[in-house]
């Protein structure tokens, strides 16, 4: 699986991150707020930052590109009372829209902003790439919990390998457009916990979660096979909800490629992390087996120190305001994004009703044999 190219930093030197015993049944305080709402695109005002104006000449030029290319007309051109950055903010809202944010913002807590930085510096502006160059950034407020500990279990007792086969490709189909927290991330936390605890004159003490009792069994070391087959070459199964669920993992595989993720240099984006001290993206998922595993744990215990730096984006989709073919690409990148966001809400919606109908089974079962 493709993973974050650069090493993990830790900023925490010298601290013990593994705490003393506790429970290891996580908060829930980085659920997505089900009435939070994308900020797309935030166009200020006034000029905050480095993210720009109402003011800017990269807004105007934008404005004009985007009806070049027929995404506005001059029925939006009133309606935005002749202002170009005003046509920019309604025609944005409105591809938006289209494309199943009202679905989405159920769901997740994301941010997608235009400017002229991937960071919004309030403490000094930092000079623009080049003249004109915009970026659309994304930014994780919170994550999305996905739990698939049951469907992995299910997908394999129908077929053996097809629950390994559908974990793999929906995080890897989730991972080339968003950061996902998994058991590979949770992997590495218990061994830096490990390591901190063996430090300390107690480390027995220390509780560190236990990741290979929480794995499902085809996805154990001894299990697990690196040449898995792809979900599409299963037979689909015959229990409905299963099937929808694997045409869905599907039908996201196949939309997280269709396109190439945005690339920036990567000399400049070096720059950046360095100028700016970026730390590793925030998670926009969580995937995890089951609730209180150790997977959560591991997350909730990175959670406590997540913020103390400034996190690197998610996703950068640079564009030239004055280049059809640029903005035609951008929000093509933007177009898939949502996509694969509503995809994932619709995997989190089968999952889900699957365990409602399985609890409201056994409460059925009990009310009748009492």
């Amino acid at each position: 699986m493709q993973r974050l190219a650069r090493s993990r930093r830790c900023s925490r030197k010298g601290s013990l991150i593994a705490r003393k015993r506790r429970s290891r049944i996580p908060r829930t305080g980085y659920l997505a707020n089900p009435a939070s709402l994308i900020g797309i695109p935030r166009i200020e005002p006034v000029h905050v930052g480095n993210k720009i104006g109402f003011g800017s000449s990269a807004l105007t030029v934008l404005a004009q590109t985007l009806v070049e290319i027929d995404q506005a007309n001059e029925s939006d051109w009133i309606a935005a009372e002749k202002n170009p950055s005003t046509l920019v903010e309604h025609v944005l809202r409105r591809f938006l829209a289209d494309g199943g944010q009202s679905i989405i913002a159920e769901h997740f807590e994301l941010s997608l902003t235009l400017g002229e930085a991937i960071v919004d510096s309030v403490y000094g502006e930092a000079e623009p790439t080049c003249p004109g160059q915009l970026f659309f950034v994304l930014n994780t407020e919170s994550s999305l919990a996905l739990g698939v500990g049951d469907a992995i279990a299910e997908l394999e007792a129908a077929q053996a390998g097809m629950g390994q086969a559908f974990y793999d490709e929906l995080r890897k189909a989730l991972y080339r457009w968003i950061r996902v927290y998994d058991d590979m991330d949770a992997r590495e936390r218990i061994e830096q916990m490990t390591e901190w605890a063996e430090g300390e004159e107690d480390p027995e003490s220390y509780e560190v979660p236990n990741l290979e009792q929480d794995l499902p069994p085809c996805l154990s070391d001894k299990q697990r096979s690196d040449t898995a087959r792809p979900l599409a070459s299963f037979p689909v199964p015959a229990r409905p909800w299963l099937k929808e669920l694997v045409e869905t993992t599907i039908e996201l595989q196949t939309v997280s490629h269709s396109i190439e993720r945005p690339k920036v240099d990567e000399e400049w984006m070096e720059r950046e992390r360095h100028y700016h001290s970026l730390d590793l993206p925030l998670p926009a998922v969580l995937l995890y087996f089951r609730a209180g595993d150790a997977v959560m744990a591991c997350f909730d215990d990175e959670c406590e120190h997540w913020g103390q730096e400034t996190p690197e984006p998610n996703l950068i989709i640079p564009l030239q305001p004055d280049d059809p073919a640029s903005v035609r690409r951008a929000l093509a990148v933007i177009e898939t994004l949502m996509k694969v966001l509503v995809l994932t809400v619709r995997i989190k919606n089968i999952v889900e009703s699957r365990e409602k109908s399985k609890c409201d089974s056994v409460s059925m079962s009990e009310a009748n044999s009492t």
